[in-house]
């Protein structure tokens, strides 16, 4: 699947689920190779259940980004999509960092 083929909206909710992890900002969708490697490192960075649905909200990226059928890729985003919101809804409360910023920086805004 290239990436014109999924939906632009559900490509950018994702990235934003995962913008702490993505290390890059703006309007553009990343690649979806970035997404699912941004799925990967918060996953990495959780344990347990929280982590359980990092992994999963990454393997559906996973499938959705080599899927050759547009309707399937889109439910795979979806499903993606629904995990990373549930990973970040269920994963303890921290500062997130503003785009290019460090968990440092958003602890301490002075700083800057």
């Amino acid at each position: 699947m290239s990436e014109r083929t999924f939906s632009t909206a559900t490509a950018v909710a994702v990235a934003e689920a995962v913008r702490p992890w993505l290390g890059q900002s703006g309007d553009q969708p990343p690649p979806a190779a970035a997404i699912v490697a941004a799925l990967r490192a918060a996953e990495a960075e959780h344990g347990g259940p929280v982590r359980d649905l990092w992994g999963h909200a990454a393997g559906n990226a996973e499938h959705a980004a080599a899927a050759v059928d547009p309707a399937r890729a889109g439910w795979l985003w979806a499903t993606s999509l629904d995990y990373a919101a549930r990973a970040v809804q269920a994963a303890p409360t921290r500062a997130v960092p503003p785009s290019g910023g460090t968990a440092d920086t958003a602890l301490c805004p002075a700083s800057h």
